[in-house]
């Protein structure tokens, strides 16, 4: 049975590295690969027992990793129609002080307020998303809801 888990772990495993390949940039699901990869090759050398158990727990994990690369979706930024904030597309606002902040719509993963990346699922990017140069959205944050007047929204090139 043991074995049955593990060529099943195994096979799992080189099927999330090949849909990976599509993916270099999440580095957190190759950094998780890896660690199962180097947990499922030291099985052999634990006590049968704790084998059992620990097969078991990899068996989960690597399932949790397959079932969150199939939930992915992949959206190609140039779909988006021309001018209406979307995923991968940077999009300037201007605050009601008449600052102006420019950001990027990206995944969860690739989010960083340092470097303008902001995530299409936080208040920011919810708030964003589908409008267009010349509206004002409502910004839900910490300090209460703020409007913002979008400038401008570009695609990436």
């Amino acid at each position: 049975a043991v074995r049955e888990k593990a060529g099943n772990l195994q096979r799992a495993f080189a099927a999330v590295l090949r849909a990976f390949e599509l993916k270099p940039s999440d580095l957190k699901v190759r950094a998780e690969l890896e660690r199962l990869g180097a947990a499922r090759s030291a099985l052999a050398s634990l006590p049968e027992a704790e084998r059992q158990a620990r097969a078991d727990d990899l068996a989960r994990r690597a399932a949790l990793v397959e079932a969150t690369l199939a939930a992915l979706t992949v959206a190609d930024p140039a779909a988006a129609p021309d001018g209406v904030a979307a995923f991968g597309t940077w999009v300037t606002v201007e605050d009601e002080d008449g600052a102006r902040a420019t950001w990027r719509l990206v995944g969860p993963d690739e989010a960083d307020a340092r470097r303008g990346l902001a995530s299409a699922h936080a208040p920011l990017g919810r708030a964003l998303i589908g409008h267009r140069a010349g509206e004002v959205v409502e910004v839900a944050r910490p300090s209460g809801v703020a409007e913002v007047t979008i400038v401008e929204v570009r695609k990436v090139l």
